[in-house]
């Protein structure tokens, strides 16, 4: 994925718009950004094909509301949160949309050097509130709003309206270049796209349902997959408790002959895994504020989200002991590659 740069492009005339909104029924009402709730995606396990599905990339960023258009601009997180300060780029780019009452639902997102979404990149962006500072970061790593819904437009409030309608309208209204980018969706081949997201590296797809209009909160609508990335890690640690232990401390080899730390994992463990793993620990102080480091020994499995550089597993997930693996076998998973 390449953030394009900004340029001019024609958009149909407001008229129009209105007209074809009219056509398709969309109810004439104004619709206020900052009461708008979002429409959230279930969890499924398994990716899955079919007709009257659109299957789109699920982005590693901030869920985002961006309204405007004609001059006004204003974002907000899904969570309500004021995002416009954090990200002048976005909102220039809203305030030039010549249409008015826009409301976009989104990812705000921050692309690598290889055009990939970077969250650790884009949570920097997002602590920079300061205007200077907020200037600064936007022309250092410059953030792009992937939109993939309209909510309303030109006094219209399109959430009634098909999904298939709201993408074919918001489209019809974004330019062609320019920090906002529209969400391409695949429809019924939801297997291929998520073997070629997990080949990437990337976060996961997100199915819905082509005739799905919008509604608050989660629906089986639509649906994220994620790629689930599995790795081994060696125990160099843990956070003692009454039964044993509340965490273990991961690490790999960091090339140099020695140990990079990549987090802790407490979660993922039933009754005999904590049990089994207990029995290969020594002994540990209950209620010790701080680890109890090991020499390292024992090799588990772990699934997590992401791995950034400079910091810790995301959402790690235990799996199992793997006595079949030495610990100098634990290098950093290749994700980059």
């Amino acid at each position: 994925m390449k953030r394009q740069q900004d340029a001019p492009s024609a958009n149909p005339p407001a008229a129009a718009i209105r007209a074809e909104l009219a056509r398709l029924g969309a109810p004439r009402a104004a619709v206020d950004a900052a009461a708008v709730k979002v429409m959230k995606p279930q969890t499924r396990e398994r990716p899955f094909s079919r007709a009257g599905w659109i299957f789109e990339l699920k982005y590693d960023g901030f869920r985002m509301l961006a309204a405007g258009g004609e001059g006004e601009a204003g974002l907000r997180y899904r969570n309500g949160g004021e995002a416009t300060r954090a990200f002048p780029e976005l909102a220039g780019a809203v305030a030039v949309l010549p249409f008015h009452g826009v409301i976009l639902d989104g990812e705000a997102v921050v692309l690598d050097e290889k055009g990939r979404p970077s969250f650790q990149r884009l949570q920097r962006r997002g602590l920079r509130s300061r205007a200077i500072d907020a200037g600064h970061a936007a022309a250092a790593a410059p953030a792009t709003l992937v939109a993939f819904d309209l909510l309303a437009c030109e006094g219209f409030d399109l959430r009634p309206l098909p999904l298939a309608a709201r993408k074919a309208m918001l489209r019809s209204i974004l330019p062609e270049e320019g920090a906002i980018l529209f969400a391409e969706g695949i429809p019924e081949r939801g297997e291929d796209l998520y073997a070629a997201v997990t080949g990437m590296g990337l976060e996961g797809i997100v199915a819905k349902r082509e005739q799905s209009p919008y509604r608050a909160g989660y629906s089986t609508d639509w649906l994220k997959v994620r790629v689930n990335r599995t790795a081994d890690f060696a125990v160099i640690g843990f956070s003692p408790s009454r039964a044993g232990f509340r965490k273990l401390h991961l690490a790999v080899r960091d090339g140099a002959g020695g140990w990079l730390y990549a987090g802790a994992v407490g979660t993922g463990f039933d009754r005999d895994d904590h049990v089994e793993i207990a029995s290969r620990l020594p002994a540990g102080r209950a209620g010790s504020r701080g680890p109890v480091w090991i020499e390292p020994e024992l090799v588990v499995e772990v699934r997590y989200k992401e791995w950034p550089e400079g910091g810790h597993l995301r959402h790690p997930v235990f799996l199992r002991v793997r006595d079949d693996k030495t610990v100098d076998e634990c290098g950093r998973p290749g994700e980059e590659e």
